[in-house]
């Protein structure tokens, strides 16, 4: 699966990852106290999007300063504009290049 492949790759990289199976899922590990630098999330999920996520995290006080890096098979026009009015730092088009994560999360962890 994408997501866990990514997790080992960050992890190698020596991020601390944690991961959800929907979006809904993250939410509730956020709201349970969790301490988080950088979200990365796939657009198309059960349950709930990944811009329904990334919404919901930017409209709440207590998470706006997470970082968000969404990808998707699937970008539209109106994909990319939500996602940039909702604030996330990249959109990435599936398949993705591992080395696009490579230079996209140092720089959102030292901005944080």
């Amino acid at each position: 699966m994408a997501r866990q492949a990514l997790k080992l790759f960050l992890e190698h990289h020596g991020y601390a990852c944690d991961e959800a199976d929907h979006g809904a899922a993250a939410l509730a590990w956020l709201e349970q106290g969790q301490a988080v630098d950088l979200m990365v999330s796939d657009n198309q999920m059960p349950v709930m999007s990944g811009l329904e996520l990334l919404v919901q995290v930017k409209a709440s006080a207590q998470f706006r300063s997470i970082f968000f890096i969404l990808y998707s098979g699937n970008i539209t026009d109106e994909i990319q504009r939500q996602t940039h009015q909702a604030g996330v730092i990249a959109v990435l088009s599936k398949p993705y290049n591992f080395s696009e994560f490579v230079t996209i999360v140092p720089q959102a962890i030292e901005a944080s």
